[in-house]
């Protein structure tokens, strides 16, 4: 996984409701910020130590990573699963499908 494919990732949701436009807002913006880079809250974001390692290495680290995140800082959601698919040159895409908590 390189540096560009971490941001190649798309939301799938396992229930509907109104307030679904402020919650892809919120999760795409956790999943698209690099860990330590988001002022006055350090932890935000995420650990990006996965970038160019193997691919079942990458895909395991970023699966915890983004369901650790995901429960600590989006609470009323939880990672169901991650699926993953080739984006072609060697990039990876993850697709998060979310649930309600």
């Amino acid at each position: 996984m390189n540096e560009t494919g971490v941001y190649d990732f798309k939301l799938e949701y396992t229930f509907a409701g109104d307030y679904m436009a402020e919650l892809d807002r919120q999760l795409a913006l956790l999943l698209s910020t690099r860990e330590g880079t988001m002022p006055l809250d350090r932890e935000f974001g995420l650990n990006m130590d996965f970038v160019d390692m193997p691919p079942e290495v990458a895909k395991s680290l970023y699966t915890a990573e983004v369901t650790e995140k995901v429960a600590k800082f989006i609470p009323t959601v939880r990672v169901q699963e991650v699926k993953w698919s080739s984006g072609g040159q060697g990039n990876l895409i993850a697709k998060v499908v979310i649930t309600s908590a």
